[in-house]
């Protein structure tokens, strides 16, 4: 490894920029489902009392941060520059209206064309939310000239949420959503690992090529030696590789403004599963080093098969946004057997027992291919 050079850039250099680059691309698409701040400019076309105190109303609603201005034209200018994500207007008749059992049209709204469909849902929700909110409140303001003790209640008096965790030293007020950081960065380590072909198809060829396997064959050594020879090395690598990206996750990526990746996870479960992700790799690469001629072949079905293996694996595109065929196709790579034991820690938060099955698969997989390449002539 010290003397091949080009292969720290497949194992180490390369996942680290896309666990870096996917982290920061991905962390505002994450934030829309889990931190959805939302600014917008008012327009109040109706000046009345009715329409003032609505505006107070949606000022009490921290994920909704707007600003007024004076006319349409200057506030869509800003929302077609997406300055703004929205235009509100309050109509001139949004008093007249607003306490009619059939209001309508008392709000317009105007986005820019390329505004996310379940963004403009969820802004719309929460404006007829307020505005409901306001018509209620009219109607317990009535109620009490009969009854004091009639008060409006609000969903968080109603309803009271709790918090799901499988480790059960956390507590709902240290909750932390899943962020990018915490998708890519199993993701990748999973990647990593199985890129161990190109090195290995190398240096077996290598070896082939310069004499070195005739010479250890004359010393008696056999095939099982010379693939032991290579597995223990490899995956040694394959560990180094495991928590140099998760330094990179912890550490790296918050300098550039990303997400730091949350490590309060069942380590003993990370040793299982990245031992079986990388075993399995190591004894894949063995195998199709066996079927290889040349170094240049070696090269590019080693970059090819893994880049096949991590787009149907889950790993360049999650399995979730899949559609059904693709999720069923996932199992088909052993790199989604990975990820799945990876996610299972990093995101589910489990522990040993999740994590033995998909590690189970990985071992099979790679007793399965040292017995092809056993089979085959070095």
């Amino acid at each position: 490894m010290f003397r091949n050079k080009s292969a720290l850039l497949p194992l180490f250099i390369m996942p680290m920029m896309f666990i870096l680059i996917m982290s920061l691309a991905q962390q505002d698409i994450y934030k829309e489902y889990t931190n959805a701040d939302i600014s917008y400019v008012i327009v109040n076309l109706d000046k009345e009392a009715k329409s003032k105190k609505f505006i107070e109303k949606l000022r009490e609603d921290k994920q909704l941060i707007f600003v007024e201005k004076k006319t349409i034209e200057e506030a869509n200018s800003l929302t077609l520059d997406e300055v703004y994500k929205f235009t509100l207007i309050i109509n001139s008749d949004f008093s007249k209206n607003l306490y009619k059992i059939n209001a309508k049209n008392l709000i317009e709204v105007y986005t820019p064309s390329i505004t996310k469909a379940h963004q403009i849902l969820y802004f719309k929700s929460k404006i007829v939310q307020n505005i409901m909110a306001v018509k209620i409140k009219k109607m317990v303001d009535s109620m009490t000239m009969f009854n004091d003790e009639v008060k409006m209640t609000t969903a968080d008096d109603i309803i009271h949420t709790h918090y799901l965790y499988r480790n059960k030293n956390r507590n709902e007020n240290s909750s932390k959503i899943p962020t990018s950081t915490q998708q890519n960065v199993p993701a990748w380590i999973v990647f990593s690992m199985f890129f161990v072909i190109i090195p290995i198809a190398t240096l077996l060829i290598t070896e082939r090529d310069d004499g070195t396997l005739d010479r250890l064959k004359a010393m008696n050594s056999s095939k099982s030696i010379l693939f032991i020879s290579k597995i223990i090395p490899y995956m040694i690598i394959n560990q180094l590789q495991l928590y140099s990206m998760i330094l990179v996750g912890v550490f790296i990526v918050p300098l550039f403004g990303g997400d730091k990746l949350d490590i309060n996870i069942d380590f003993l479960a990370l040793i299982i599963i990245s031992t079986a992700i990388s075993f399995g790799a190591v004894s894949f690469a063995i195998f199709l080093s066996t079927l290889m001629k040349s170094i240049e072949q070696a090269s590019i079905v080693g970059a090819l098969s893994g880049v096949l293996m991590g787009a149907i694996g889950g790993i360049m595109i999650p399995k979730l946004v899949m559609p059904p065929l693709m999720q069923d196709m996932t199992v088909l790579s052993p790199m989604a057997w990975g990820l799945e034991g990876m996610l299972d820690i990093f995101i589910r938060e489990l522990g040993v027992a999740s994590i033995l099955y998909e590690s189970s698969v990985l071992v099979l997989f790679g007793i399965i291919s040292l017995i092809l390449a056993y089979g085959k002539k070095l």
